[in-house]
């Protein structure tokens, strides 16, 4: 992880050196961890992975930043085990199931998935877990997740709340036949940074 390590390094030196007069909310931008997960946490979370955990957590940990227009967040270890014990609906984590993971997101409140097969749904959670999501130019209506499959090979789901039908037939309905991830985790967190980082950057070049 040397290299995602030195790319968040890039990332927060770029925005610190951006010019004084968009310093009132840069900060908002810069990603911080959000600590490391012990032993004791990885075991506690394990069962809900049904597949091993991935090293990251011990590595880099839960990465975020305050920015609403472009937002990173990949929870910590401590932040989903408090999310999968909740007993409020919108704030529980029913899983670590990408499906899950994208209701959780939205409060569990998407009911366009009780039109789909419960077996389909149970198929994507137990072969695709979540592990965060990223949103990009201000689109609140829309994330990419982020997610794995049992080889550990990463991918990017898109979902727009308002295209539903873009998200089962393009990203979701290939996934029953075979897996659409094809990334590291260090590749694939690399390019939302690089995506991130470019955005921010023509936003402030356009002001």
């Amino acid at each position: 992880m040397d290299v995602l390590k030195a790319r968040i390094k890039e990332f927060n030196e770029a925005i610190a050196n951006l010019p004084d007069e968009d310093s009132d909310y840069l900060h908002y931008f810069g990603i911080e961890s959000t600590g490391l997960a012990s032993a004791e946490q990885l075991n506690e979370l394990l069962p809900f992975f049904d597949m091993e955990v991935p090293a990251y957590y011990q590595q880099i940990g839960g990465l975020r930043n305050d920015s609403e227009d472009y937002h990173l967040n990949i929870p910590s270890v401590s932040t989903l085990l408090e999310e999968l014990k909740a007993e409020r609906n919108s704030d529980k984590r029913y899983s670590m199931g990408l499906i899950d993971a994208i209701k959780h997101s939205w409060g569990n409140d998407r009911p366009e998935f009780q039109h789909i097969s419960p077996v389909e749904i149970d198929y994507i959670n137990a072969n695709y877990k979540c592990i965060g999501f990223y949103r990009y130019d201000g689109q609140l209506e829309e994330a990419f997740y982020i997610y794995f499959d049992a080889q550990h090979q990463f991918g990017l789901a898109r979902y727009h709340q308002d295209e539903f039908d873009e998200l089962w037939e393009e990203h979701l309905t290939p996934m029953l036949t075979k897996s659409q991830a094809d990334k590291s985790l260090e590749q694939l967190l690399i390019q939302v940074l690089d995506c991130l980082e470019e955005g921010i950057m023509n936003d402030l070049d356009e002001d």
